[in-house]
């Protein structure tokens, strides 16, 4: 219901293409089967930055020069790539594989299968989800590393506890610097950290260590969006290393060359 909702609600806007019936003549989708989303290394079965889904279609192909495959999201009409098979044995049926990029404008998209007779339009949902990447991190405390001299006279751990605040730098987000066509592109959804270990000279010590600011969620994963941590530590203490959990979507990357910017839908 809420699918159906948001769907009425853009096409009411002019956000995509109305759905009406097809001319007669027009492509025609007989059935679709969604494949697993790709890349492999971020998706999880048909969820992920790259839906794919298998139609099968009739009137729809070669020799047909003006067959094309169009992608509408809300504000952007855009060319997705599309793999057209050979005809079944004896007939006009052949499958499209539409590959549909989550370009982060919304679920919402409608795909137009279009000829010199008309055109079909599907509206799909992309699935996408967030995800958790764990990440080891260690920072140096400024000002640990602290001793007093103990009753026997021999070095003693100070356990006056003290706070800083630092950041830390996710992996992925030296590649999610600038815009490129068809790459992965991660967003902030949350983070958070876990298992604290706090190094000083007489062993493991106790402390703690928090956000102390969230990340800013829908933002570009990227050097002026890092993760700040407050971390509180005995003054003996001269590190600690921590399992930093970053909750991220990963968006695509649009491509200029694909944008279709004709007026009009």
């Amino acid at each position: 219901m809420r699918q159906a909702c948001l769907l009425i609600c853009l096409l009411a806007a002019g956000a995509l293409p109305a759905i009406g019936r097809a001319a007669a003549g027009a492509p025609a989708v007989v059935a679709r089967t969604p494949l697993s989303a790709l890349p492999a290394t971020h998706a999880v079965g048909q969820a992920g930055p790259f839906n794919r889904i298998a139609f099968d279609l009739d009137r729809f192909g070669p020799p047909d020069a003006a067959s094309a495959v169009t992608c509408f999201y809300p504000g952007l009409r855009y060319r997705c790539d599309a793999t057209i098979g050979e005809p079944e044995a004896g007939g006009t049926r052949r499958r499209v594989t539409v590959t549909i990029p989550d370009l982060g404008r919304g679920k919402q998209v409608v795909v137009r299968f279009s000829t010199g007779a008309g055109h079909q339009d599907v509206p799909v949902e992309i699935a996408n989800s967030p995800q958790v990447v764990h990440e080891i991190e260690a920072l140096p405390l400024p000002g640990g590393g602290q001793v007093v001299a103990g009753s026997d006279g021999k070095p003693a751990p100070v356990m006056n506890v003290t706070s800083t605040r630092a950041s830390t730098t996710p992996a992925m987000a030296a590649a999610a610097a600038t815009d490129i066509c068809d790459q992965l592109q991660p967003q902030w959804v949350g983070a958070s950290a876990t298992d604290p270990v706090f190094q000083s000279a007489f062993g493991s010590l106790n402390g703690s260590i928090v956000a102390s600011r969230p990340v800013p969620a829908g933002s570009r994963v990227g050097p002026a969006s890092l993760p700040e941590w407050l971390v509180t530590f005995p003054l003996s203490a001269t590190r600690v290393q921590f399992i930093a959990h970053y909750e991220v979507i990963y968006r695509v990357g649009a491509c200029p060359q694909k944008i279709i910017r004709e007026p009009g839908i």
